[in-house]
């Protein structure tokens, strides 16, 4: 990791983008933003700073997080299937899963321990309402619809992607937290999802902060001018990035912000 910025041990004059991840980067446990944080992002936006997220919450559970933090700049949605365009403008990326991969991938997990949840039209669907839905559901601020028809429904087209929650034990291939696994379309990541937004707001890669917690942001932390990992962030991620976030009691990520965006945060 780079004790002062860039990939090549310096830094770049300034950076003119950061993009945050959400869940365990500026939300923690309790699922709600630092009133300091909240201040500092309206303050940093204000002053000219571009500003986004790169979740993997659809719109509707991470909207209310974006209009709270002052955020007009397109958003990354879906760990990266979906680049939304500011107030709900055109997609500037829209990708989907291969019709009928959801059914067939069905048939293999169906009797593993795990709750399955579906991403269509920005609205989410279960085939049945258990508790750990409800939980997710309850975390995320959102509503479920039962699908009567499983197999029917899973083959449609258009899914963004679907959510399998179960123990880590059973889970393995794209983790966003550690009892969730996800189904995406196999273009889509933060990172790629990074270029079109960066030259959408019209800067260059080299002079983007991207800021994450999981083995799903890793890509967006290599991708961007300067990557950096949250303090408790597996190893992989750290590794990943260019630098750590001081741990809350040093100061936390606006300490960092501070160092890297004088102008905005200091």
């Amino acid at each position: 990791m780079s004790p002062v910025g860039g990939r090549d041990g310096a830094a770049p004059a300034r950076y003119d983008l950061l993009v945050c991840d959400l869940d365990g980067t500026l939300l923690d446990a309790s699922m709600r933003l630092d009133p300091a944080l909240v201040e500092a992002f309206h303050r940093a936006a204000a002053g000219g700073l571009a500003i986004s997220l790169a979740t993997g919450r659809m719109p509707a559970a991470a909207d209310p997080y974006r209009d709270e933090l002052g955020i007009t700049a397109p958003v990354i949605y879906y760990n990266g299937a979906v680049v939304r365009g500011a107030h709900g403008g055109p997609d500037l990326l829209s990708l989907t899963l291969p019709r009928g991969v959801l059914g067939r991938a069905w048939t293999v997990v169906s009797q593993a321990p795990v709750h399955p949840i579906f991403y269509r039209d920005d609205r989410l669907f279960c085939g049945e309402r258990t508790l750990a839905v409800r939980r997710y559901c309850d975390e995320e601020g959102l509503t479920v619809d039962v699908v009567p028809d499983l197999e029917e429904f899973l083959g449609l087209g258009s899914f963004i992607k679907s959510l399998l929650i179960g123990h880590p034990r059973d889970l393995d291939v794209v983790r966003t937290r550690q009892d969730y696994l996800e189904i995406i379309p196999v273009a889509a990541s933060k990172g790629a999802a990074l270029g079109p937004l960066a030259a959408h707001v019209g800067v260059a890669l080299d002079r983007v902060v991207a800021v994450g917690d999981q083995e799903n942001d890793i890509e967006m932390l290599r991708e961007a001018g300067l990557g950096v990992a949250m303090p408790q962030a597996p190893e992989a991620v750290r590794r990943a990035a260019d630098r750590v976030a001081p741990s809350p009691a040093e100061g936390g990520l606006l300490r960092l912000l501070g160092e890297l965006f004088p102008e905005h945060f200091a």
